[in-house]
C-alpha cells in the first residue's frame, strides 16, 4: 500500500499521527509528505506523566522520539551520583536520535518533566532511510549542528551573565517571538528544576528572582508568570547586546 495513503487512514482513526506533529521537527523539514509517512506509519503514540523515565544513558537504544507536546529532561549520572543536566526539550524536539551514532546506545537518559505526549519511532527506519534519502541525511546534520550552536552560545552568553539575567533570559525563551508586547504564561516544570538547570541552588535561585523582579517589575504568583513589557526585560538580560534581540523598528 502507498505509504501516504496509508498514513492518512491511520491519521484518521487517530489524530495524534498528523504529519504536522512530524513535520514540527527539523528532522523531518523539507521532506515529502510520502517521506514523512514512513515514519509516521512506523510511529507509536505514547502520554506519559511527570517523573516517568523514558530511557538511561548506555542503554541499548531501539526507538527515538518526537515530542508533540509536554517537557523531556535529559541529564547524565556521575559516578558519585550526582546528576548533571544535559538538556531541557518540548514540543518538535527529538530524542534519542543520535543513539545511531554511538554503538546503539543511549548518549544520556531522559525523564519526562511535565506531562508529555510522545511519537515513538523505531531507530532502524531512521537508520535505512538515512541511507536513502540526503535530505533526510542533511537534516540530521544540520539539527545536531543546530543543537551544538545553541549549546555553545548558552555557554558563552552565560560566562557573561549574572544570576538574575539568566533567569530573565530563561523567561524570555517562554516569551512570544514578537518582544514588544506583554506576555503571560506558566512555568512549564518546577521551579526547583529551573534553578537546577541554571546552574543554582535554591536559595540563589530565589534571591536572584526577587532582584529580578525588582529591577523588570515582572509578577510571579505560583507558576503563573507576568510580563507588562518585554522589551524591559530584554535590555535587562542582554544590555548593550540587547539590540540583537529587538525588532529593528524599535
Amino acid at each position: 500500500m502507498n505509504p501516504q495513503r496509508n498514513a492518512a487512514k491511520r491519521t484518521a482513526k487517530t489524530p495524534e499521527y498528523s504529519l504536522g506533529s512530524l513535520k514540527g521537527s527539523l528532522l523531518f523539514a523539507n521532506l515529502s509528505d510520502e517521506e514523512v509517512a514512513i515514519f509516521q506509519n512506523a510511529a507509536r503514540y505514547l502520554a506519559y506523566k511527570k517523573d516517568k523515565i523514558l530511557y538511561l544513558q548506555a542503554e541499548s537504544a531501539s526507538n527515538f522520539y518526537v515530542i508533540c507536546s509536554g517537557w523531556i529532561k535529559l541529564f547524565h549520572t556521575l559516578p558519585e551520583g550526582e546528576e548533571v543536566i544535559v538538556d531541557m526539550l518540548t514540543t518538535g524536539h527529538i530524542v534519542g536520535e543520535s543513539a545511531i551514532f554511538d554503538h546503539g546506545c543511549y548518549t544520556s537518559s531522559a525523564q519526562i518533566v511535565s506531562a508529555a505526549h510522545l511519537l515513538s519511532i523505531p531507530l532502524k527506519v531512521l537508520k535505512e532511510q538515512i541511507y536513502l534519502n540526503p535530505r533526510l541525511a542533511f537534516n540530521m546534520l544540520t539539527s545536531m549542528s543546530q543543537h551544538h550552536r545553541r549549546h555553545y552560545g548558552a555557554i558563552a552568553l552565560n560566562a557573561l551573565q549574572n544570576a538574575p539575567q539568566r533567569i530573565g533570559c530563561f523567561l524570555l525563551s517562554l516569551c512570544p517571538e514578537d518582544k514588544t508586547k506583554a506576555a503571560i504564561f506558566h512555568f512549564p516544570y518546577d521551579k526547583a528544576l529551573v534553578a537546577k538547570t541554571l546552574g543554582m541552588n535554591n536559595a540563589t535561585f530565589s534571591r536572584a528572582l526577587n532582584i529580578l523582579r525588582q529591577k523588570t517589575g515582572i509578577r510571579i504568583t505560583g507558576d503563573r508568570v507576568e510580563i507588562d513589557r518585554v522589551l524591559q526585560l530584554v535590555k535587562f538580560v542582554y544590555g548593550d547586546l540587547s539590540v540583537k534581540y529587538m525588532p529593528a523598528e524599535m
